[in-house]
């Protein structure tokens, strides 16, 4: 054996390693894309690279780092949660300032943040079994103990070795397991959805959302029944709950355009009775299909792109104002040739929507795709307009009473 082979570490057997990062990533995309100064998505996405990495570590056997990985997580998620509250306090935190340490921003969430108090209260015996296993886990980083120590795994002759490795196992899966529990539980403080989004009777009511909900597998193996059955106690999900409540449910056509921008003519009617639950983007998208039969595809600003029956050759999905400007380079706007079909572009909105067809478009299909775009342009910057008009009277000092705003 070479002298320097002494250093190494051996290796740590975690069959269940591919399950918790399958699980990271349930945790990591229940994201509900909500624009605020502070994204409290962007520490939880971390926390979970965070327990990814620890996944690892241990299995690599570096069995302190894995743990000390752990510990970041839950006190980074928590920062998140805080500044998320305090987004005055950024500043700070990003010019590594004092005054983030979990003993003083925790009392401070509890007093300052109402859904964070009410989860540490709804949860109080889950929340002191974790500080209990915090502690453990800090005997492992602090190296206090025998267990903590690498040459009770490393070495050849270490007395009891395979208990030892069971006992070490087990203790990082436990605190792994929770870990994850409290850092999805710190997720619900930010909004309900994951949760929201598994009622059926919810779902059909709800606009599109890039929010996702926890799969089941995930809450039957961290959170529980009887956990979200805690949670709905919650006067944040209760809020939202009977909000959505009050909408009406969407019918199929209708939940289909919304959700996942999937549109058949035949259901025109069926659409036509609930286009008041319609955004301007799925109105525009239903008017140009029903224009020609020839329209398989439409992209909205490059991006939003929705689809009906009419089959095209290419069914690959492309995104982005970029890509699509580059088939234009040197060609005119309509019956461009396109990866077996035709594609033709149209000014709506300040911006270009690509439409991918067929056949070639007639010039009378052709008139009648730039009139309906013109339409909903006008239609576009008026509403534009008269929001601006009512922001720069809020910002200007106009009276919050004054009802010919909202007339």
């Amino acid at each position: 054996m070479e002298w320097t082979e002494q250093w190494n570490i051996k290796p740590l057997s975690l069959p269940k390693a591919n399950e918790y990062l399958e699980d990271l990533s349930d945790l990591r995309f229940a994201d509900s894309g909500i624009l605020t100064e502070v994204n409290p998505f962007f520490f939880i996405n971390e926390a979970c690279q965070l327990l990814a990495n620890s996944v690892k570590l241990f299995e690599l056997g570096y069995f302190d780092c894995a743990f000390y990985s752990v510990r970041q997580a839950i006190e980074l998620s928590l920062s998140g949660l805080y500044l998320f509250s305090n987004p005055d306090k950024l500043k700070g935190w990003k010019n590594l300032e004092k005054g983030f340490e979990l003993r003083t921003i925790v009392p401070e969430l509890k007093l300052g943040k109402e859904e964070f108090s009410e989860i540490k209260e709804l949860f109080s015996d889950f929340f002191e079994r974790v500080e209990k296993e915090k502690k453990l886990m800090n005997k492992y980083v602090h190296k206090q103990g025998y267990k903590s120590l690498y040459y009770h795994y490393n070495s050849f002759n270490a007395h009891g070795k395979p208990e030892r490795i069971a006992l070490l196992t087990k203790d990082y899966e436990t605190i792994l397991h929770d870990t994850i529990t409290a850092i999805a539980l710190y997720r619900l403080v930010i909004d309900p959805y994951p949760i929201l989004m598994l009622d059926d009777d919810i779902v059909p009511r709800m606009p599109d959302l890039m929010a996702e909900s926890f799969s089941r597998s995930f809450v039957e193996k961290y959170i529980s029944e009887e956990f979200v059955e805690r949670y709905k106690e919650s006067k944040l999900y209760k809020g939202f709950y009977d909000y959505f409540k009050t909408r009406p449910i969407q019918n199929e056509a209708v939940y289909a355009l919304i959700h996942w921008q999937l549109f058949e003519r035949k259901d025109y009617d069926q659409i036509k009775e609930q286009h008041d639950l319609l955004s301007l983007n799925d109105m525009e998208a239903v008017d140009l299909f029903m224009l020609s039969s020839k329209i398989g595809s439409i992209i909205l600003d490059g991006c939003i792109s929705y689809s009906c029956e009419t089959k095209l050759n290419d069914t690959s999905l492309a995104i982005g104002d970029a890509y699509y400007s580059k088939i234009f380079e040197g060609q005119i706007d309509y019956n461009v040739a396109y990866k077996g079909n035709y594609i033709s572009r149209f000014p709506l909105n300040d911006s270009m929507t690509y439409i991918k067809h067929s056949v070639v478009l007639a010039e009378q299909e052709i008139n009648k795709i730039s009139a309906l775009c013109k339409h909903y342009t006008k239609v576009f910057t008026e509403a534009n307009e008269y929001l601006m008009g009512m922001m720069d009277e809020i910002t200007n000092g106009a009276t919050s009473n004054d009802e010919t705003l909202f007339t």
